[in-house]
């Protein structure tokens, strides 16, 4: 009992010592896990600081508005009078849609050079004669006049389908003074998607859909099933050649038929003569594992049969000339046909008509540019 006893007080002291240990332990363990989480916040800071869009409210926008007519320097009664009925509106709730239209009516009362613009590029069903006016092409748009006049004009050339000018334009806008900051950023990806610029419209798409306050539920889902489309996108597919496709049939409607449309006429077919390649080199090794080695001599000789007239070696695409009569480049008959069954095995009919058409309007273009 003794002996028992004088144990006791070793082991009491053990205790505390492990206590002590345990303790300074936890409390290393809690500590470290802050710390990094500390280093993780500032990591993601400057995604935090991420600007948020909004609207302007209706004070705000009437200070902007009030200031702008004071800088034209116009004293003439009727122009003060129209403005400042205008500005009346604004005490009645109006979308961000609205706030806009209201703004231009009020640049175009006191300014020429504004209602000489609005009145070129306001919707019709007049197609615009796009021209390279200062207000809308020289530099940076870093006003708030001036944001919102060129977001204005780039975004009804977007609905007549004048894609490339438009983007260009939005480009140049700093959206922090847009007054519809949520067309912007829809319109631009609409642009962006169109032109097959994935990396941009998705970084566009999540500025909409995340930093961007009163959004309208009709582009919330359509960015919404952009995302997924774009998603879905592969490269060289022939659902992106189908796309290019017809966006050279847009250009061409518009009466684009320059250096750059060649281009992408020329990367359609290189990209299809590469489709159908490999589509006949997925048939010849299916036919070949399953028949032997003694047919795989004999199919050899289809390999090259996607290859354009005049290749020297795979890869190599000579360029391409239609055909009058709405052929495909020039692929004679025989890999026509070559090339429709492959298309017809592996792809929805649509696609087949896509193609078809695409050529047959590019013949057609071809012949009326040279009569």
């Amino acid at each position: 009992m003794r002996q028992l006893n004088h144990f006791l007080p070793k082991q009491q002291t053990f205790d505390h010592k492990l206590r002590l240990i345990v303790l300074v332990a936890l409390v290393f363990a809690l500590a470290t896990p802050l710390s990094l989480r500390g280093q993780e916040k500032q990591k993601k800071s400057p995604e935090a600081k991420t600007e948020l869009f909004a609207v302007p409210g209706a004070s705000e926008l009437k200070m902007h508005l009030q200031n702008w007519t004071a800088e034209q320097k116009i004293k003439k009664p009727d122009q003060l009078k129209n403005v400042a009925s205008l500005l009346i509106k604004l005490e009645s709730p109006l979308s961000s849609e609205e706030k806009l239209e209201l703004a231009i009516q009020v640049f175009s009362e006191m300014n020429l050079e504004s209602k000489q613009l609005i009145q070129a590029y306001q919707i019709s069903d007049r197609l615009p004669q796009f021209s390279s006016h200062p207000l809308l092409v020289e530099g940076q748009a870093e006003t708030f006049y001036l944001s919102n006049m060129r977001y204005y004009v780039a975004r009804n050339l977007t609905q007549f389908r004048m894609i490339d000018q438009a983007l260009d334009m939005f480009n140049s806008i700093n959206p922090k003074f847009l007054i519809d900051p949520a067309g912007y950023l829809f319109f631009k990806a609409v642009c962006e998607h169109h032109l097959l610029q994935k990396e941009e419209c998705e970084k566009t798409l999540k500025l909409l859909l995340n930093h961007t306050e009163s959004v309208p539920q009709r582009y919330t889902q359509v960015a919404t099933l952009m995302q997924a489309d774009l998603a879905d996108l592969k490269e060289e597919s022939l659902d992106e050649i189908s796309r290019k496709m017809s966006d050279v049939e847009r250009r061409l409607e518009l009466g684009n038929s320059g250096e750059k449309v060649q281009k992408v006429e020329d990367d359609i077919i290189a990209s299809l003569d590469k489709l159908i390649k490999q589509m006949e080199d997925q048939a010849k090794s299916a036919s070949s594992s399953s028949s032997g080695a003694g047919q795989s001599g004999s199919s050899s000789s289809g390999s090259n049969e996607s290859r354009v007239k005049g290749q020297t070696a795979p890869g190599e695409i000579d360029k391409k000339k239609l055909s009058d009569n709405g052929g495909w480049g020039q692929l004679p008959p025989k890999k026509q046909a070559s090339a429709k069954n492959i298309i017809n095995r592996n792809f929805p009919s649509h696609y087949r008509k896509a193609i078809e058409k695409y050529f047959k309007k590019l013949a057609t273009q071809k012949a009326s540019s040279s009569n």
